[in-house]
């Protein structure tokens, strides 16, 4: 297949134009990624006589409901945590330097190959952290941020509504403006991408959720403060293949020590809650919830997320999976046309 200069000239002007005005995607993308999670639902009301713009409010009235009342319920909860968690950073901070200190300590014993200041990461978490506050404590004192957050919650609704309501008839016009002899082709590929795409933010999506869960309720129930908010960052984290797993458990045990210090058994069953959400993840999450079709290697996914976060950030990492989805069909088309092809079979002159 074949691919016309217009389609190029169209495919660059996208991408110049997406990272031009990648300050203010953010409700647009929200809004797409919230219509096209909620399109099946939708299809499923119209097959039972609703018509498509009474299919479109009702999901997004629920969904927003739904939302709204998750976060109202724990939003109480998540803020007193958070709030203690700041307040506790820095008791946890004096009891993890000298901790750090004697790991530095016989560290340069055995290498004798560190820095001379014996403090030297607990220096660097207390910088990291209060750079964090800094970002925090400023974030909404920010006209941007203000404007963001309020498109955010304004313009993304209404964005998903439309999108949603006339989702069908924007592939249809789509699927007429394809070339038609290449047309059986690009569909195909299209759809490859949709499954792609489909089964891996639908199911992770569950999955990060379902994580988020687990991790909350067993870190709370081996007395590991915040644990609400651990659990929360460990679900979002989720979405990282492998790394965001182990930095998930990486700050568990970093605050368990801060709570319980070196006491073996504590510091234990945090670890244990990990690895049993970690097998529950593996062994029942991801194979019926995400599924063998997905297409995207997780190396590959790691790839476009952090990818996509140094172009574009935040913005990029949510456009990386549809991008990386999509780059995978097109490499797996490009090498099946060339196992095929009279070069690889040797037959070319």
């Amino acid at each position: 297949m074949r691919i016309p200069w217009q389609a190029w000239v169209f495919i660059v002007a996208t991408l110049v134009l997406t990272y031009v005005t990648r300050a203010v995607l953010l409700p647009f993308v929200a809004g797409l990624a919230i219509a096209y999670l909620l399109d099946p639902l939708a299809d499923k009301l119209e097959t039972i006589k609703f018509p498509r713009w009474l299919a479109a409010t009702t999901i997004l009235v629920l969904f927003f409901t739904l939302v709204t009342a998750i976060i109202l319920a724990i939003l109480p909860v998540l803020q007193h945590q958070v709030t203690g968690f700041l307040s506790s950073f820095p008791e946890y901070l004096e009891k993890l330097t000298p901790i750090i200190d004697n790991m530095l300590a016989e560290f340069k014993g055995a290498f004798g190959a560190v820095s001379d200041s014996e403090s030297l990461i607990a220096a660097a978490v207390e910088q990291g952290a209060s750079q964090a506050g800094a970002i925090i404590t400023g974030f909404l004192s920010k006209g941007a941020a203000v404007f963001s957050l309020l498109g955010l919650l304004i313009i993304s609704p209404v964005v998903s509504f439309f999108l949603l309501r006339d989702w069908d008839l924007i592939v249809e016009r789509v699927n007429n403006w394809l070339p038609k002899k290449e047309a059986p082709t690009i569909r195909r590929l299209a759809g490859e991408i949709d499954s792609a795409l489909a089964g891996f933010v639908r199911g992770q999506t569950l999955s990060a959720l379902t994580m988020a869960v687990l991790y909350g309720i067993g870190w709370s129930l081996v007395g590991l403060e915040y644990a609400l908010v651990l659990g929360l960052m460990a679900g979002i984290l989720a979405y990282v293949p492998f790394v965001g797993a182990l930095f998930a458990a990486l700050i568990a045990m970093l605050l368990a020590i801060g709570q319980f210090g070196l006491e073996f058994m504590p510091l234990m069953q945090v670890f244990m809650v990990f690895v049993v959400v970690q097998i529950i993840e593996a062994a029942f999450l991801t194979p019926h919830l995400v599924g063998s079709r997905v297409g995207l290697h997780p190396v590959w996914v790691l790839f476009a997320i952090f990818a996509g976060g140094e172009v574009m950030g935040f913005v990029g990492v949510l456009l990386a999976l549809p991008i990386a989805a999509a780059i995978g069909v097109l490499v797996r088309y490009a090498v099946e046309i060339y196992l095929k092809s009279e070069i690889h079979k040797g037959q070319a002159e």
